[in-house]
C-alpha cells in the first residue's frame, strides 16, 4: 500500500465532490485534522473508517487501499476486503472489551483485598479507604481509553478533569485533621491539567513538527513546575528552589535543547 499514493487519491476524490476536509470529516464523525493527516500523507485512516470513507468518496475499499480506481475489479476481491475489514475491526473492538474487562476486575479485585486485610488487620475499614478511593479514581481515567474509538486522550484527560477535585476532596475527608490537603492539592491539581491540556493542544496542531512541540512540552515544564513549587511554598515551610529542583530543571532544559536540535536537522 503506497502512502503517498492512497494520501493523493483521498485528496482528489474529495475535492472532485466539493467537499472541504472539515465536510469529509464530519460525514465520518472525526477531526478535520485526521482528514489532512491522510491527505499530507502522514498516516492512514483507521481500519473501522475505511469503509464508510470509500463509501463517502464513491470507490471501494480495495480501490482506496490501493490508491487508484480500478477498471476490472473483481467483485470477489473487493468482499474479500470487506470482509477482512469487518473482521479486523470487530477483532480490535473484542480486544479493546477484552482490556476494559481485565483491568476493571483488577481494580475490582485490588479494593476488595484491600478491604479484607484491612478488617482481618485492623477490625474496620481504616488505610483501605485510601487504596480504594486511588483504585477508584485510577480507573475512571484509564477506562475511557478502552471505552471510546476516538480521541482517547482527550476523554482520559477529561475525566481527570472532572474527577480530580471530588477525589482530593474525598480524600481529605478521610484524613480529616489535614489543614491544607484540599487546598494545596486544588491549586497544584489546576496547574497540571492545565499544563496537560496545554501539551495535549501542542500535539494536536497539524502543522508543526511533532518533535519540536515535545521538546517545547518539555521546556515548558520548567515554569509549571515552579509555579508548583511557589504555591507549595505558600502553604509549607518548604523553599520555593533547592538543589534537587535546579538539577532537574536543568536536565529538562537540555533535553528540550537536543530534542530542538534534533527536529531543525530534518
Amino acid at each position: 500500500m503506497n502512502n503517498e499514493r492512497m494520501a493523493n487519491f483521498i485528496c482528489e476524490l474529495r475535492k472532485s465532490k466539493n467537499m472541504t476536509q472539515k465536510q469529509l470529516a464530519e460525514k465520518l464523525n472525526i477531526t478535520d485534522k485526521a482528514v489532512s493527516k491522510w491527505e499530507r500523507g502522514l498516516g492512514y485512516p483507521d481500519i473501522s473508517i475505511l469503509s464508510p470513507l470509500a463509501e463517502v468518496l464513491g470507490v471501494t475499499t480495495n480501490e482506496l487501499l490501493n490508491g487508484k480506481r480500478s477498471i476490472d475489479l473483481s467483485l470477489e476481491a473487493n468482499e474479500i476486503v470487506e470482509t477482512t475489514l469487518q473482521y479486523a475491526n470487530k477483532l480490535t473492538l473484542n480486544k479493546m472489551r477484552i482490556a476494559k474487562i481485565i483491568i476493571s476486575l483488577i481494580c475490582f479485585l485490588g479494593i476488595f483485598i484491600c478491604m479484607i486485610c484491612d478488617i482481618a488487620i485492623s477490625g474496620s475499614f481504616t488505610w483501605s479507604l485510601y487504596s480504594t478511593t486511588s483504585i477508584s479514581f485510577v480507573w475512571l481515567i484509564i477506562i475511557p481509553v478502552f471505552q471510546f474509538q476516538k480521541n482517547k486522550v482527550c476523554m482520559s484527560l477529561v475525566s481527570l478533569s472532572i474527577f480530580i477535585i471530588p477525589f482530593l476532596f474525598i480524600l481529605d475527608k478521610i484524613i480529616g485533621d489535614s489543614k491544607f490537603m484540599l487546598t494545596l492539592g486544588i491549586f497544584v491539581s489546576l496547574i497540571s491539567i492545565i499544563y496537560m491540556w496545554g501539551i495535549y493542544f501542542l500535539l494536536s496542531t497539524k502543522k508543526a513538527e511533532k518533535l519540536s512541540m515535545v521538546a517545547i512540552s518539555i521546556l515548558l515544564a520548567i515554569p509549571v513546575g515552579l509555579l508548583i513549587n511557589f504555591v507549595v511554598a505558600k502553604f509549607t515551610n518548604h523553599p520555593i528552589i533547592d538543589v534537587w529542583d535546579i538539577l532537574s530543571f536543568g536536565l529538562l532544559g537540555v533535553v528540550s535543547i537536543i530534542l530542538f536540535f534534533i527536529a531543525n536537522k530534518k
